[in-house]
């Protein structure tokens, strides 16, 4: 938890110091975190996600000052954990030894905290599943990262009379309708092949499927917001999202999915002025 506060403030520290004393000046620091941890006894900030954070401000503020949207600025500034990402696939599996070793570390550790221990062949297959994932949801975690980042710079900035591109509240916020073609190509490659190919759809997928439950979860906060529900009613929904997130992931996601093609709240290319205009006379 410390890790990812730390991760936050950097990614908005060092964008709001980007955009203060330039770029260039900003560029050396904030590159220093990324090259320490490249030493072996480092790596784990690398992991961690404290290394990628100032080069994900960093980032940022170059995007700002081209001029981008909020989207584009998001999708450049999680590059680093793209990196990370394909990092990790390349190194985190590792041979057999190692998953073994790894397998026998976690049996240790549920038995000395009293827990039931699985079977050790059933471990074994949770373990391989989440190596095999652990890219994607290393990814997952540092776009996380540069999205709520961003929004704590937006905000310290309207304070301190500083201009950036405002976020895209949570309601209008859409995937591009290009993403499907992601989604059904790594579905195909996840069908059709094995090995590296296969690890890398499986994570792209999780990371698209992913996606697609937050526009989902977007989609019920805009019905929310049309209707006027209560902020504490609108609490209690959220918290039942989470409780019942087995079947509310699905149900998110397919909501998410739909919305690509109907467009329900009509944030299409065509009709993203209208919706604007309609926002603004609300």
């Amino acid at each position: 938890m410390l890790h990812l506060l730390a991760s936050l403030a950097l990614v908005a520290a060092t964008l709001i110091g980007a955009r203060r004393f330039g770029v260039r000046r900003v560029a050396v620091p904030a590159c220093v975190p990324l090259l320490l941890s490249m030493a072996g006894p480092l790596q784990w900030v690398l992991v961690s996600g404290l290394a990628p954070a100032p080069i994900i401000g960093l980032l940022a503020a170059i995007q700002v000052e081209r001029g981008r949207e909020f989207g584009q600025i998001i999708a450049l500034a999680s590059v680093p954990g793209l990196a990370l990402a394909l990092m990790l696939m390349m190194t985190i599996g590792g041979p057999g030894e190692q998953r073994q070793e790894l397998s026998d570390q976690i049996q240790e550790s549920l038995s000395s905290m009293g827990a039931q221990v699985p079977d050790a062949e059933q471990l074994q297959q949770v373990i391989d599943l989440m190596l095999q994932l652990f890219p994607g949801m290393a990814y997952l975690s540092m776009l996380f990262v540069a999205v709520v980042g961003y929004r704590i710079a937006s905000s310290v900035s309207a304070a301190i009379n500083m201009s950036l591109p405002v976020p895209t509240p949570m309601r209008q916020w859409r995937l591009w309708d290009e993403m499907i073609w992601g989604l059904v190509g790594s579905m195909g490659l996840l069908l059709v092949f094995d090995g590296g190919p296969r690890t890398l759809a499986a994570n792209v997928l999780l990371v698209i499927v992913a996606l697609y439950v937050v526009q989902g979860l977007a989609l019920v906060r805009y019905a929310l917001w049309r209707l006027g529900v209560q902020r504490f009613l609108e609490l209690v929904i959220y918290a039942l999202l989470m409780f019942t997130s087995g079947i509310s992931f699905v149900i998110l996601g397919m909501l998410g999915l739909m919305d690509t093609w109907f467009d329900w709240r009509r944030l299409g290319p065509a009709q993203s002025d209208e919706s604007a205009d309609d926002d603004e006379q609300q």
